[in-house]
């Protein structure tokens, strides 16, 4: 069981609660921490959707009130990633968060299927990171800030960074919000006033989906708000019949193409099926919650006006008994030479010769066209064997240039791992293969033992004390190096590699 608890903030992931929870402990491992948190060291573990709470509440010192609601509700991205899902389906993936369900939740939401994707490394502001130094000492990683879309912090209205600390790693290891790794500067903004502008609108309604305070909708019902709200500017008929081409086209005078890029969702107006023509209509395709925001504004309509509307009147089908005006054996005799003409080609190719008769076969006649009509299917090509041999080469010089690259970086210097080279590259774990043999003998070679990175630690800072014109001492390098200033060990390290560089 956890003994204590850290202040939670607002706005913070559970993920940097326990990064906290983990530092002030003094762990090292990141299994020591699961287990202390959750009575298991090997699990899978998620920076956005974290599983297994009822678990993690359990753990909690027994002065601790929160519920397991509360962490899900104002600790975790589950309120944006399930803004747009049906009540059903959000209970759902609740209830895999509270008791586990033993896969990856990130899934189910889209992540791996969707073109829009989470940012894969975790983000912050550095102004809030500066005040939150004055205030508390310390800062923590914000919820609002990984939203995939949001640019800008809203408080300072400056752009968000990046840091090295990976965000959808199934065994991330946990990374405080320190200078280790929020080291950027302050710098101008890069983008024009109109993408500006855009974007607060878009994270004012992201901080409304983020408070979850309203009433699920079913998707049918989405999409028939959208062809309501469509037709009331004039982009479908009275039936509801969209004017796709229109829509699509004023869509992209709104919106600057450059920020449709860095909203991961560029519209190709010539292409037939582009997400923007799929997003109205009635189909099981996984709809992000960032492309809904998109059209809603587009549209004129906050996310809470929308949540609120419950006045739909959609499509209004007409229903029209059709007659069959052709003689049944001429089409089929028809339908059978095309068939009997063309061997070879399938269904879709067979339509293009066929079209009317095709139309009209299939409305009128499709048991028989089902029969007869063959199935042939496109042969896939064949994935090409990977040369292993020499993409061992090309990773062995990537982990090269990535080690020189860590240990030439200014500020305070980060400890060389297999995590910290593949975070340097941007890769996953993929990295790690057996396949890659040199590549891995390299790796394990220059990994560091936490003795070695301490002690380059700590030169590092002797070095900036020295060119700042601070009288060095063994405290003062002590926390200038983040070590905190009550660990005997560090303490007595810091005294001999000061002996050693007077000598």
């Amino acid at each position: 069981m956890m003994n204590v608890l850290p202040q939670i903030y607002r706005d913070e992931l559970l993920y940097s609660v326990l990064s906290r929870y983990k530092r002030m402990c003094g762990m090292q491992s990141r299994r020591a921490l699961l287990k202390d948190v959750y009575g298991e060291s090997k699990m899978l573990t998620s920076i956005f959707l974290p599983q297994y709470l009822e678990r993690f509440r359990e753990n909690l010192p027994p002065y601790c009130k929160i519920t397991v609601d509360e962490l899900i509700l104002n600790h975790t991205m589950f309120p944006f990633y399930t803004s747009f899902f049906s009540k059903e389906r959000s209970n759902s993936i609740l209830n895999m968060m509270v008791n586990g369900c033993g896969k990856s939740i990130e899934n189910l939401v889209g992540f791996s299927g969707g073109k829009v994707k989470p940012y894969n490394r975790l983000r912050y502001c550095p102004r809030c990171y500066s005040e939150d130094i004055d205030e508390y000492g310390e800062s923590f990683w914000r919820r609002l800030h990984q939203v995939p879309g949001v640019l800008y912090c809203l408080k300072h209205e400056t752009l968000l960074e990046s840091t090295i600390v990976p965000s959808t790693e199934k065994y991330a290891d946990y990374w405080c919000a320190d200078t280790d790794v929020c080291n950027a500067t302050f710098k101008d903004d890069t983008y024009d006033e109109r993408i500006m502008e855009l974007n607060w609108t878009y994270i004012k309604n992201t901080m409304f989906l983020m408070n979850g305070d309203y009433q699920k909708k079913e998707l049918p019902d989405i999409v028939d708000f959208y062809v309501d709200r469509l037709r009331e500017k004039g982009f479908a008929s009275a039936n509801g019949f969209i004017y796709m081409n229109d829509f699509v086209h004023q869509f992209l005078q709104f919106y600057p193409s450059h920020y449709l890029s860095l909203m991961q969702s560029n519209v190709d107006e010539n292409q037939q099926a582009n997400w923007l023509r799929l997003f109205v209509r009635n189909n099981a395709k996984n709809r992000s919650p960032l492309r809904h925001l998109l059209v809603l504004q587009f549209l004129g309509i906050s996310a809470e006006e929308f949540f609120h509307d419950q006045s739909i009147l959609g499509r209004i089908s007409a229903r029209v008994n059709h007659v069959p005006s052709f003689d049944l054996e001429a089409r089929r005799n028809a339908w059978l030479k095309i068939i009997e003409d063309n061997p070879g080609l399938n269904r879709s190719q067979l339509k293009e010769i066929g079209k009317g008769l095709h139309t009209w076969i299939y409305k009128h006649d499709i048991e028989w066209y089902e029969r007869v009509t063959p199935r042939v299917g496109a042969r896939k090509k064949r994935t090409p064997v990977i040369d292993w041999a020499k993409r061992d080469d090309e990773c062995l010089e990537l982990a090269k240039q990535a080690v020189e690259s860590i240990l030439n970086r200014e500020g305070k210097p980060i400890r060389v791992l297999a995590s910290t080279i593949r975070q340097e590259i941007g890769v996953r774990r993929w990295f790690d293969s057996r396949k890659l043999v040199y590549t891995r003998q390299f790796i394990e070679q220059v990994t560091e033992d936490i003795h070695s990175y301490r002690i380059r630690k700590i030169r590092w800072a002797i070095g900036e004390l020295e060119r700042e014109g601070v009288n060095v001492t063994v405290y003062k390098v002590q926390l200038y190096a983040g070590f905190g200033g009550n660990n005997k060990k560090v303490a007595e390290l810091i005294a001999k590699v000061m002996e050693t560089s007077l000598a």
